[in-house]
């Protein structure tokens, strides 16, 4: 049934109804993802121009700032002198100084402190570091290596304590050496401006506040973070962000603009980094692709829903669709197989939609309708062409039979005077009852018996001939019916041909009994001169010429009659051995009178 219309409906209107709208969602969740992607690089593009323009702006406020130091008389004679003192002198607090710079930190409020290193004293500016040892002063005095460059230095955790109180935060810092404003000569002095982390966070965080699928940072040129969303971050290796994959990619751009994809930790990135033109530092915006395709994602998952939705309601349009198609059409094959069985009353009851199926359906009962008027009148003639063969048949015996007999009859009356003829007529009345009684085709089978009784009767005037007759009848089949005229035929061929040449001897056996399969058996025997198997064979097929036919018409027109009345599968069945003798079997139904009407 999987190959049935049903289902070949079914499967052309759901690929009708959902390809649509798979190719158009296909077609839509690739333009706009890819769209997305487009809009998110662009914009993560944008804001990292903006994000570094706004960085180098504020780095340069701070070189500005740092100039204003270097560049102020009263503060650098204040260094040389106090970097000239004695070491117990150089640690001193210096309101003149702590005055004149507070004055230029209170312009800027990112400015956590200002402190001044030498390789002989570290000198207060602005709080105090908590802890001055070599270690903590050796990384800036590397500034004096660079001559009258600026030198930045990534973020560190500080701690700044005055005689009030301390503070710790994370800042970076900007370092320059202090020159004689004189004749330019180098002091050996190092000016730190300390600056808090918050400062670029603060700048980072405002440019991408309004996108939560990015991120963004600051690197410096070795790799380390400056500043971060999670300030435990701060000062470790950018590795630990985006693995060693993306730090090696970092670092060994030699453009100062980049952008790669980025596959960490299971998920898809994608990584735009700048370098700025203050330092070497590099801002780092990071797009995650789950995030920027959360949206696409949930419009897919409404379009997935949808299309299942649509789903449903394809299947359950089609399902309907094809059943009011193949109902009808499997209604009307059910009704066939019905027709084909024989069974020519039924009719197809169209409903009042007057399509093709209910036109196919009136042509169907109109079609069954004159199917049933020709199959009658079919019946209607052949019960009339069996009629007439059947009396045609009768025809071709009683007649014959009957001139023979009076043509006897007369003969004898000649020679005989009257004893004989009497008994002739006497027995051919009987005869005559019998063969023409009420018109009927059946008479019971002690009726067949003396009419064949009859007949031997008559035959022993007509040729004197001396053979033996044995009649066995069971009791239980006498009341059976048989059709009429169907021994004395076959009788009448033992007379003339099987005994034709001997003189005595000669015995006819007539048995009628039951047979297993509701079956009734007449056998007439005799032990006559026989014939041919292959002759006796063609003798009831109608394959025998004229000239090799003993018994003229006889047998072939009782086997043919007991088929027209009774069926196909009974009638005559013949056997002979040439010297033996020939039996002949006669295969009926039993029919009964209360059968006999149903026939």
């Amino acid at each position: 049934m999987k190959s049935s219309m049903r289902y070949k409906w079914m499967l052309l209107l759901i690929l009708f109804s959902l390809t649509p709208l798979v190719v158009m969602g296909i077609i839509s969740f690739s333009i706009s993802k890819s769209t997305l992607n487009h809009k998110a690089t662009e914009y993560s593009e944008h804001l990292l121009y903006q994000t570094a323009d706004n960085l180098d702006t504020r780095l340069g406020v701070y070189k500005d700032m740092m100039m204003q130091v270097l560049n102020n008389n009263e503060i650098v004679g204040m260094l040389r002198n106090l970097d000239r003192s004695g070491p117990g002198s150089y640690d001193v607090d210096s309101l003149s100084l702590t005055t004149k710079l507070s004055t230029i930190v209170a312009i800027n409020q990112d400015v956590q402190s200002i402190s001044f290193v030498s390789e002989r004293h570290y000198i207060k500016g602005i709080y105090r570091w908590s802890t001055r040892t070599p270690a903590e002063v050796e990384p800036f005095l590397k500034t004096l290596e660079g001559g009258s460059s600026f030198r930045w230095y990534p973020t560190r955790y500080g701690t700044y304590v005055d005689s009030l109180n301390s503070q710790s935060t994370h800042v970076f810092s900007v370092a320059k050496q202090l020159y004689k404003i004189s004749d330019d000569s180098p002091l050996k002095i190092v000016a730190v401006l300390d600056i808090r982390e918050d400062v670029i966070k603060e700048l980072v965080s405002k440019a991408v506040s309004n996108n939560r699928d990015l991120q963004s940072f600051v690197i410096d040129g070795g790799g380390r973070i400056v500043s971060y969303p999670d300030s435990g971050l701060i000062g470790r290796s950018v590795s630990e962000v985006l693995g060693q994959a993306g730090y090696e990619q970092l670092l060994h751009t030699g453009t100062e603009e980049t952008r790669f994809p980025l596959a960490y930790k299971g998920d898809s990135l994608i990584v735009n980094a700048k370098k700025l033109h203050t330092n070497d530092w590099i801002v780092v915006n990071v797009i995650s692709k789950a995030a920027l395709y959360q949206d696409s994602n949930r419009l897919l998952q409404i379009f997935m829903f949808v299309g299942l939705l649509c789903i449903v309601f394809s299947v359950i349009a089609a399902l309907v669709l094809a059943n009011s198609i193949t109902n009808p059409i499997l209604k009307m094959i059910r009704l066939m197989r019905q027709v084909m069985s024989g069974e020519l009353s039924v009719r197809y009851k169209a409903k009042s939609r007057h399509d093709e199926i209910d036109i196919l359906g009136d042509n169907f009962n109109a079609m069954v309708v004159q199917l049933d008027g020709l199959l009658k009148a079919v019946y209607l003639e052949q019960d009339q062409k069996r009629m007439a063969e059947l009396k045609a048949l009768q025809a071709q015996i009683n007649p014959h039979f009957l001139y023979n007999t009076l043509d006897i009859i007369k003969w004898t009356a000649l020679i005989q005077k009257a004893n004989n003829a009497a008994e002739m007529v006497s027995l051919l009345s009987r005869l005559l009852r019998i063969s023409l009684g009420r018109g009927e085709e059946t008479v019971t089978v002690e009726e067949e018996i003396e009419h064949v009784q009859c007949y031997l009767g008559i035959q022993k005037f007509r040729f004197n001939f001396n053979i033996d007759t044995v009649i066995e009848m069971d009791e239980d089949v006498r009341r059976l019916r048989t059709p009429k005229l169907i021994l004395q035929p076959i009788v009448e061929n033992a007379i003339i041909h099987a005994f034709g040449e001997m003189e005595s001897g000669g015995t006819i056996r007539i048995t009628c009994t039951k047979a297993p399969g509701n079956l009734l058996w007449f056998e007439v025997t005799d032990n006559g001169k026989g014939m041919d198997p292959a002759l006796a064979g063609s003798l009831l097929n109608g394959e025998a010429r004229e000239e090799e036919k003993p018994g003229g018409i006889g047998l072939a027109n009782v086997d043919e009659r007991i088929k027209l009345i009774c069926g196909k599968m009974y009638g005559l069945d013949l056997r002979s051995e040439p010297g033996i003798g020939t039996s002949i079997r006669i295969k009926l139904p039993l029919i009964t009178d209360d059968t006999r009407g149903n026939r």
